[in-house]
């Protein structure tokens, strides 16, 4: 079924709810307008906000000023299977993108969002996450000797600041592994960059970040490292507004479909070299 153009939608679903006063989130009523004969489906056009910060391999803009990335890619296909939905993207900071979404002036927002109390409160979730963010560990590319958490144990990980998430990883795993535990000091504030310098240099056997942060740093520096293994695997969210519980629920089958069918895992091979939606065991494997 082809959707209809932008500006018949716009002109199709103002008139519709003028006279019937019908919500925005279903289809509006009356008789369908027609085209070549044919009844044409009525669309509702959804305001998207789009990151404009570049965050590679997720989003950015290609030579020629066109959106890609794995979360894009994800968000063509939906668009592609919601035919009762048209998606119309505008490109804003990331602040202004949760602002917009918590306001309504924007019906979700998807930009590698991590889900938690505070973000529950203010959007919705659905129940189904489009992909992962993989955590792992990066040393030297002449190490061998590191393929899991457990071989750090007695190791020196960089400093790291007590309030990150991967910090409290390493404080539990320590609690269960007292006798021989992964030695980490804390830190008020450190970069990326330093961190990644300090495991090339030798100065610290590994170095504990999301997968996306080293990649994007060290296509900079281009230091000798390489991934030694993948730690955990955090699932990523669309963000929409409270009120769109019905366009939540279409996200979550139509997001389900896409990893039943095999096209999520085959999309995230693509962008990230292996398949995140297996098991952390089996992403490892893959390596």
């Amino acid at each position: 079924m082809k959707k209809i153009s932008l500006a018949a939608v716009i002109l199709t679903s103002g008139l519709a709810l003028s006279a019937c006063g019908s919500d925005p989130e279903k289809n509006s009523g009356g008789a369908a307008p027609t085209t070549g004969g044919e009844p044409a489906a009525n669309v509702t056009v959804l305001k998207v906000a789009q990151n404009a910060v570049p965050n590679p391999p997720f989003s950015y803009s290609n030579d020629n000023n066109e959106m890609e990335g794995y979360t894009v890619e994800y968000l063509k296909l939906l668009d592609e299977r919601l035919e009762e939905y048209e998606f119309e993207y505008e490109q804003i900071a990331r602040e202004a993108m949760l602002v917009g979404v918590e306001s309504g002036k924007y019906d979700f927002a998807a930009n590698f969002y991590y889900r938690n109390p505070d973000r529950e409160a203010k959007y919705l979730f659905g129940d189904v996450e489009y992909g992962y963010s993989l955590n792992a560990l990066i040393v030297k590319e002449d190490r061998n000797d590191i393929t899991s958490l457990d071989d750090m144990r007695g190791k020196t990980l960089t400093p790291m600041s007590p309030s990150t998430g991967l910090r409290t990883l390493v404080v539990d795993y320590n609690k269960e592994n007292a006798e021989n535990p992964i030695i980490a000091e804390d830190i008020d504030a450190v970069t990326d960059a330093e961190s990644v310098q300090w495991v090339a240099d030798g100065k610290y056997d590994a170095y504990l970040t999301n997968k996306t942060v080293f990649d994007n740093v060290n296509a900079e520096l281009k230091l000798p490292l390489k991934v030694a293994a993948y730690v955990t695997k955090e699932p990523i969210w669309v963000l929409f507004n409270k009120e769109k519980t019905d366009l939540a629920a279409r996200f979550d089958e139509v997001t389900q479909q896409l990893i039943d069918d095999g096209t999520l895992p085959k999309l995230s091979e693509e962008w990230f070299g292996v398949d995140m939606f297996q098991p952390i065991e089996a992403v490892n494997g893959q390596q």
